[in-house]
């Protein structure tokens, strides 16, 4: 059954009229993940180039297998018996196919003793992916929720799953933040209210980027990725988190030409920011601070082993001979060097998107293969 926005939209103003206005955070996370009629628990959702908008994994397996490459060394420096992993925000499952390929081809000693779990909130996505890996059914485990991991001793991968979290929407003016919350105009129609922070986390928050940023400024605050790193650092006993997604240094993320923040929505391979029109229709993403990232985490007792953007984290992993192993011999003006080009030229995701890797209980300090080109983890303190 195709997707009715209109029940959503319903559902959502049935809300403000009974409670009052929402904070924006709220509403986009229904928007995104109502059980219903969010839009990731759509059933007729595209993924790639018929969709809305296209990941690193369906652009080329080639972004799965160097995965594959930089896993096979957290494995070495974790030790034991057997290997886990686990991936937050799978899509459709292509980069754990193909992760899950190259192991069994290439790395059968690692392959044979990997369980690779996979967290997935809602139910329809469970089942797709289920589908998805059931070549390796043995080994995939798909499950609601990490606490499901007790104790976990592995490699964690979330790419472009933080710039999805729901954000609260902040303006300065005259010295004093705002939140933005989502009510109802005399019409009947969504709107834009300003009221105070909406919890003590928030104004909390604000209190520390007070002096940072000028007047007229809005910006978005992602206090659900604070939650989440909470959420691995108490559950990891020992292990990696490779996080890839796009975003800035706070530095950057707070530049005076992004005044207006960065949330932006896609629908049919274009961006847009009405975002109450279509409620569930449009994936709704805002960039990634990756210097609250790096912050939370080593308050957590993680470590930050390294931040890159993408084009250089792929290039430390073996590319010349992971292509061999993958491609065989490749036609310069083949459909699979286009899809390897998307994910290394600065013009598609080889600048914008960046990667950290953060550690847990891992004594062998050397640098990962991932960083050997670049490491940028010192500008994320300023």
């Amino acid at each position: 059954m195709l997707h009715n926005p209109t029940r959503l939209s319903k559902l959502l103003k049935d809300r403000i009229k009974t409670a009052g206005a929402i904070p924006f955070s709220n509403f986009m996370e229904e928007c995104l993940y109502n059980s219903e009629f969010g839009y990731y628990s759509r059933q007729d959702l595209a993924i790639g180039k018929n969709g809305d908008f296209v990941t690193a994994p369906h652009a080329s397996r080639f972004f799965g297998s160097l995965i594959a490459v930089q896993l096979t060394e957290c494995f070495k420096r974790i030790g034991g018996d057997g290997f886990a992993v686990c991936e937050f925000g799978a899509g459709a499952g292509f980069m754990a196919l193909d992760i899950l390929t190259f192991l069994k081809n290439f790395h059968e000693g690692y392959f044979e003793r990997t369980t690779y779990f996979i967290v997935e909130p809602l139910e329809t996505r469970r089942a797709i992916l289920e589908d998805r890996l059931s070549q390796f059914s043995s080994q995939v485990e798909v499950i609601a929720s990490f606490s499901e991991c007790e104790s976990f001793s592995g490699v964690i991968i979330a790419n472009e799953l933080l710039d999805a979290f729901p954000v609260h929407i902040v303006q300065k003016e005259k010295g004093i933040f705002s939140e933005i919350f989502v009510g109802l105009d005399e019409e009947g129609n969504f709107c834009e209210i300003k009221d105070r922070p909406s919890s003590q986390a928030l104004s909390d928050y604000l209190k520390r980027i007070n002096a940072i940023l000028p007047d007229d400024y809005r910006t978005e605050v992602n206090l659900a990725m604070k939650d989440w790193i909470e959420e691995v650092s108490s559950t990891m006993k020992r292990g990696y988190a490779i996080i890839i997604d796009y975003g800035f240094p706070e530095r950057e993320y707070f530049a005076p030409h992004r005044n207006r923040g960065t949330l932006l929505g896609y629908r049919n391979q274009r961006t847009t920011e009405d975002f109450f029109s279509c409620p569930g229709m449009v994936d709704i993403t805002a960039h990634v601070n990756f210097t609250d990232l790096k912050r939370w985490a080593e308050a957590k007792g993680m470590t930050c082993e390294g931040f890159t953007p993408q084009w250089a984290f792929l290039g430390g992993l073996d590319p010349d001979d992971t292509m061999r192993k993958v491609f065989g011999k490749v036609d310069p003006f083949s459909p699979v060097l286009a899809g390897i080009k998307a994910l290394i030229f600065p013009q598609a995701m080889g600048e914008t998107h960046k990667v950290m890797v953060l550690s847990k209980g891992i004594e062998d300090g050397s640098q990962l293969k991932g960083f050997a080109i670049r490491d940028y983890k010192d500008i994320l303190d300023g």
